[in-house]
């Protein structure tokens, strides 16, 4: 399951995406489809993710005793780099939240991305994919579906 390299550097070869708690969801609960599609998309890429995308997606598998489900997050999670959340992220977030009218996890999901120099950002929130795509290559399931 685990689809993403872990070495510490993005090489010019390798591309960086961070995936936001619905494209992670639907990685590991999504249906096949989906699963195969963004499977495919992360093949040889680096991952970057959050302490706080981890417990976003976690929680409902969790919250009702799915332990199978938590172990495949946490697989994934094991092959992923994780953006700290500074005080600088959480500055920018600020930032992105009072000028685009986010959400608070949203503003922090995308300041992560950018904090980390990620080449693309993956997620499926309509509000969150038209301001994130003013900084950063968007990559949601539609464009993943049809390629």
């Amino acid at each position: 399951m685990i689809i993403c390299a872990k070495n510490g550097k993005v090489g010019n070869d390798m591309t960086s995406v961070y995936l936001d708690s619905c494209m992670i969801i639907g990685l590991i609960e999504g249906d096949a489809e989906q699963r195969k599609a963004l499977k495919r998309y992360l093949m040889g890429k680096q991952v970057f993710s959050s302490e706080l995308v981890r417990m976003e997606s976690r929680l409902l598998a969790i919250r009702q005793h799915k332990l199978e489900i938590v172990q495949l997050y946490d697989a994934f999670f094991s092959g992923c780099e994780f953006v700290d959340l500074t005080r600088i992220v959480f500055d920018r977030a600020t930032s992105l939240r009072a000028e685009n009218n986010l959400k608070t996890p949203d503003a922090l999901h995308l300041a992560s991305a950018l904090a980390s120099g990620c080449e693309a950002f993956c997620t499926n929130d309509k509000q969150l994919c038209k301001t994130a795509s003013n900084h950063i290559q968007v990559i949601d399931w539609g464009i993943l579906l049809n390629a």
